[in-house]
């Protein structure tokens, strides 16, 4: 990831790093007392891993998430000194290495459970891990019936250590609360087995965003925010809960044209203009995450106004129907973000791309320079 803007390309993802404190604050005290985990992974939804965690560690956070040990090991790199669990894949065979980095591997299945207490048999100590439950996701966890084997294999890996234990919501998003609740009283029961069995379950956590700002019930000992981190909430139908957006993706013109009614335009001649119009050019295209699907369904900030993405988005380059707003070469253009009164949000762009606002943060593309900034945002 470019994390310095030194290119003549005028592309570029803009985000506010003071924002992003001001979220984690906001979420400190919904939180309160539980701690917040930050959740990082996927170089911290698009808006730089390394950058984030820094800036958070100071801000007072004390456990990051990420989805994969690599993810992890980059952090480490970069001198966050702070606890790292791993959500998501950990095989066994990384076991050394997640002790030699300070990782904390999750443990989803029995096989894998018994993959790591193996791994560490030799260990001159014990290695960190989580346990996840399966309570409704379908996806990663130990099911409630299998609770009594992950005990057994815990117990005589001696050089595990279990200092957590966690669920997965499938349905936190939606207000109802029903399918929440069942997933809680099924979590909270096997919390029950684990202990009954003698087994510490250490910190519980449970609610992601969505869990936190909709379901208050799901706050455990941790919290696990990661869209709302980013100043984005995790549904476009939740009320406004003070988060500020903290990314911006902003171009310039590259050219402008002049062009008669009838004109095809871009590969496939997919947009025909109805009248003489004004078209621009701007160097952005899907591989920088402009979704191809967007044309004629999602517009551009520029001059004051919105300028329709026409035409099928290129690789390297999009259309904009410039005719009502006027465009120069080296105009500004916003495709997420503000100008004056007006902002695009990622919920925007994502009911354009028929997606959710995780997709569209995460798929700006890695060549799209990060540029950091500190606004006050919240201050």
């Amino acid at each position: 990831m470019i994390s310095d803007y030194n290119s003549s390309r005028p592309t570029r993802a803009v985000i506010d790093l003071a924002a992003i404190a001001a979220n984690f604050r906001l979420l400190t005290q919904r939180a309160s007392p539980a701690e917040v985990y930050a959740v990082v992974k996927a170089d911290a939804y698009g808006h730089g891993a390394v950058a984030v965690a820094r800036r958070l560690e100071r801000e007072g956070a004390r456990c990051f998430g990420v989805g994969i040990a690599e993810e992890g090991i980059e952090l480490r790199r970069a001198g966050v000194r702070e606890r790292i669990l791993v959500l998501g894949f950990s095989d066994p065979r990384d076991a050394a290495l997640c002790r030699s980095y300070g990782l904390t591997p999750t443990l989803y299945d029995l096989a894998q459970v018994r993959g790591f207490a193996g791994a560490t048999a030799g260990f001159a100590s014990t290695l960190s891990v989580h346990l996840k439950i399966d309570t409704g996701m379908g996806r990663l966890g130990i099911m409630r019936r299998e609770i009594p084997e992950a005990v057994r294999l815990l117990a005589e890996a001696r050089h595990l250590k279990l200092t957590g234990t966690s669920t997965q919501l499938a349905r936190a998003d939606e207000p109802e609360p029903k399918a929440v609740d069942a997933q809680l009283t099924l979590f909270r029961a096997c919390l029950e087995d684990l202990r009954a069995a003698g087994v510490d379950p250490g910190v519980t956590h449970c609610a992601n965003s969505a869990g936190l700002l909709l379901h208050p019930p799901s706050i455990f000992q941790a919290v696990r925010p990661g869209l709302a981190l980013y100043g984005i909430a995790p549904s476009p139908s939740l009320p406004d809960a003070g988060l500020v957006p903290a990314m911006e993706v902003e171009t310039r013109v590259m050219s402008v044209r002049d062009v008669p009614e009838g004109a095809a335009l871009g590969y496939g001649g997919r947009f025909v203009t109805r009248r003489r119009s004004v078209i621009a050019v701007l160097p952005i295209g899907y591989h920088d995450g402009v979704r191809r699907v967007i044309s004629g369904r999602a517009s551009v900030l520029l001059r004051g106004g919105r300028a329709p993405v026409v035409g099928a988005v290129s690789m390297d380059l999009t259309l904009i129907d410039a005719t009502e707003t006027g465009a120069a070469a080296g105009d500004r253009a916003v495709l997420l973000g503000r100008e004056g009164p007006d902002r695009i949000t990622a919920w925007d762009l994502a009911r354009a791309a028929d997606t959710i606002a995780y997709e569209v943060v995460c798929g700006i593309g890695a060549r799209v320079p990060r540029v950091y900034r500190e606004s006050g945002a919240g201050s």
